[in-house]
């Protein structure tokens, strides 16, 4: 059963379309809050790990120049945590770990 609801004279329209205009402005707080305080908190996020990523790759090239490399460069834990923030948690790239069954 469809409800129906005046818009007009002589015309009706389902009642769910009368909810339209309300969405946006249900949604603006949320809009608001991811880019005021989310989007710049990320930008932020990799920027330092991006300038920790390349001091470390630095000083394991100057430590390789000296014939101390390390056998775990701590750079790689680095890119790694870079990484993980680049893709928002890992949830852009949930979709390449699940196997797929068609």
């Amino acid at each position: 059963m469809i409800l129906l609801h005046p818009i007009g004279p002589n015309v009706l329209a389902p009642l769910h379309m009368g909810l339209l205009p309300i969405v946006p402005m249900l949604l603006l707080p949320f809009v608001l809050v991811f880019f005021i305080l989310v989007f710049p908190l990320w930008g932020a996020a990799l920027a330092v790990l991006g300038l920790l990523f390349l001091l470390m790759r630095g000083i394991e090239a100057l430590f390789g120049a000296m014939g101390k490399a390390p056998t775990n460069p701590p750079s790689a834990a680095i890119y790694k945590a870079l990484r993980w923030v680049l893709t928002f948690g890992g949830f852009t790239e949930k979709h390449l770990s699940r196997p797929q069954t068609h």
